[in-house]
């Protein structure tokens, strides 16, 4: 009787199983906040500044390659799915396949490895104290309502961006230039605030464009944090008045500010922070909209007034009025530059695009428990102005 070989495990499954396991392990622990809190403050710094760094070497956005790549290789698996049926007899296209969709099966764990450490820890750690209005108020020594506060803030925000709008460098077309390189000049904005927000020192790769700018534009999308590359890219035609603040926002997620709101509270507090003016600016700007909403339903709910009522609105900005030049640059897009946008002839239609964009962005934030929260910014805000204005 001969004795039969017992199976071993390839080193292919063996290398699948420890790996896998790591991932379930790593998944578990990030349900625990401590932990999380331990990763993001001390350990996430690590990557960018060793593959950020490595990314960082390449001018274009290694990002946008490793999607396009990701696409052509699930459309290639499906092919050779489909292809199988025919060809199942064929020894060498069964290897073939086989081989394939090991690589697969790796490269999916990688990206859920890459998604784990750079997201989910980062959606489970604490957040910046958001206090409620009630909160605010029940501890402030003095006896302004949060309402108040709010329109004191809303109105302060207005009149610095008044007073920088005819301060600013312009080109001969009226837009606003900046006098520093945006690369060197955010970073040292970043990392002055790192006392009391410590993630924020240490090494920032360069921003930079997205080639697939106009698909961003038809998604509706100024910026992006790839977790994947550990890049910060930002879409190349918006405009000047809003590059400095979408840069710093992108930046601060590299440093593990994942959530909208603690993005552009910690992009407002850098671009302030600049000795450049236009960088300032831009700052200002990046919370006028959500100030400005905010306050405009305090006024109504003080006055017992119709916040649908256009008049109201008037009467409540009439007081400290945003200027001509603020309107005109609170845009994302110049006038111009919209207009060539609007003119060109898409690959794919913007509907669809949009809708795409749409359910991906709510599906990924579900799958993470969490919301697009920028306006919850406001509360920043107030907190942050308190002992300052109030």
């Amino acid at each position: 009787m001969t004795l039969q070989k017992k199976r071993r495990i390839s080193r292919y499954w063996l290398f699948v199983i420890i790996f896998l396991t790591i991932i379930l392990c790593l998944n578990g622990m990030a349900k625990w906040k401590k932990f999380c809190d331990f990763y993001t403050n001390h350990l996430f710094g690590i990557w960018s500044e060793t593959y950020g760094r490595l990314m960082g070497l390449f001018p274009f956005s290694v990002g946008e390659i490793l999607i396009a790549v990701g696409i052509i290789i699930l459309f290639v698996a499906v092919i050779c799915a489909v292809l199988l049926i025919f060809l199942r007899k064929k020894e060498g296209y069964k290897r073939f396949c086989i081989r394939y969709f090991k690589s697969l099966l790796v490269i999916l764990l990688c990206v859920i490895l890459v998604m784990t450490l750079n997201c989910s820890m980062l959606y489970n750690c604490s957040k910046l104290k958001v206090v409620s209005e009630g909160e605010l108020q029940n501890r402030s020594q003095n006896t302004l309502s949060s309402e108040e506060k709010m329109i004191l803030v809303r109105n302060y925000i207005v009149e610095k961006c008044n007073e920088l709008a005819s301060l600013v460098n312009r080109d001969e077309k009226g837009y606003i230039t900046y006098a520093k390189d945006l690369n060197k000049e955010l970073p040292e904005c970043l990392r002055s605030l790192s006392e009391d927000y410590s993630r924020l020192a240490g090494y920032y790769p360069k921003a930079k464009p997205m080639m697939a700018s106009y698909i961003m534009y038809q998604a509706g999308i100024l910026g992006e944090y790839f977790p994947f590359s550990m890049e910060a890219n930002y879409n190349k035609y918006i405009s000047d008045s809003y590059k400095a603040a979408v840069i710093a926002h992108e930046l601060s997620h590299l440093k593990g500010y994942i959530y909208e709101d603690e993005a552009n509270f910690i992009a407002f507090m850098a671009c302030i922070k600049s000795d450049d003016l236009s960088v300032q600016y831009s700052g200002y700007l990046s919370v006028l909209d959500y100030i400005e909403g905010d306050a405009y339903t305090a006024y109504c709910l003080m006055n017992r007034l119709d916040e649908a009522n256009i008049e109201n609105y008037f009467l409540f900005s009439s007081d400290i009025p945003e200027s001509e030049q603020v309107l005109s640059d609170n845009l994302c897009y110049t006038e111009e530059t919209w207009e060539e946008l609007e003119e060109t002839e898409p690959v794919i239609d913007r509907d669809v695009v949009e809708s795409f964009s749409n359910t991906f962005t709510e599906s990924y934030l579900d799958y993470y428990g969490a919301e697009a929260n920028y306006d919850e910014v406001t509360l920043l805000l107030l907190e942050y102005y308190e002992g300052i204005l109030y």
